[in-house]
């Protein structure tokens, strides 16, 4: 698998977790839901999906910065 590959990989899974993020709008703006049972349903939701196939990639700094920057983003 090239560079090239694994950046659509890893772009394309970004892109699947942010669309689960953004349908779960409602939990997010709801107030009467504690912050630790919405970062529990990030957890569970959001990450298992960006997570899903990571096994088959090669660890890099730059895909790692890229996950990291992507869970920041959903947890602000």
């Amino acid at each position: 698998m090239s560079i090239f590959d694994r950046e659509e990989d890893v772009a394309s899974t970004i892109k699947k977790a942010n669309g689960v993020f953004v349908q779960l709008y409602p939990v997010w703006r709801n107030h009467n839901i504690a912050k630790g049972v919405k970062i529990l349903i990030l957890n569970t939701n959001v990450q298992s999906v960006l997570l899903h196939d990571c096994k088959t990639w090669k660890t890099t700094n730059q895909i790692t910065r890229r996950l990291q920057t992507f869970i920041n983003k959903c947890l602000r």
